[in-house]
């Protein structure tokens, strides 16, 4: 499976953002995360014919009645799930905590991987080698896992190091969304890969 780039949004996405957003699929982009509040503004702007083409790689972190999102679980919302439910995403803190989730979602986002960008101060407690050296182990120990994404820091210059620890792919955020030309971004972000 090709490497997979997730982007992430910010808790408000400018009008000029969103326009943006049909030609970061274009560009490459898996999946978008919209990491946002329900509101009748954002389901208008799910619901929009721009990104009607694209809702099915469109994860939200809320259920949708309509069209076909994808479902994110922030961790208490996954706590609180009974056992057979599933969603499409979740994030973790503890790689430990990746091969629970098999069978009940797609994607698991671990971070931080490197420091931050969103998030100043925020950074990994642990180097990306001895983070790749438990993916490696994780994975000799358990068949069926989700797509793990790397979150946290990447940018184009440690894309490259994401996928060479072992992971599926990459999540950005701040690296998409504080750069003028974020299509730009994520086709910087493809070259540096293998």
């Amino acid at each position: 499976m090709a490497f997979q780039l997730v982007g992430i949004t910010p808790d408000v996405l400018s009008a000029a953002q969103w326009a943006v957003v049909p030609d970061l699929f274009a560009a490459g982009l898996s999946y978008l995360y919209v990491r946002q509040a329900a509101s009748e503004q954002v389901w208008q702007r799910l619901t929009d014919d721009a990104l009607k083409p694209f809702q099915h790689r469109l994860l939200v972190p809320f259920p949708m009645v309509a069209g076909q999102f994808g479902r994110h679980w922030k961790e208490a919302d996954r706590m609180a799930a009974s056992p057979g439910e599933r969603a499409f995403s979740t994030s973790v803190h503890a790689l430990t905590d990746w091969p629970l989730l098999a069978g009940r979602v797609e994607l698991v986002y671990y971070s931080p991987v490197f420091a931050s960008i969103s998030k100043p101060g925020y950074g990994p407690v642990q180097s990306i080698d001895v983070i790749a050296r438990q993916i490696a182990h994780i994975r000799q120990q358990t068949d069926k896992l989700p797509l793990l994404i790397g979150l946290g820091g990447v940018q184009t210059n440690t894309i490259r190091r994401v996928q060479d620890a072992g992971f599926d792919g990459a999540a950005v955020l701040g690296t998409l969304w504080q750069d003028p030309d974020p299509v730009a971004v994520v086709q910087e972000l493809f070259k540096k890969l293998t």
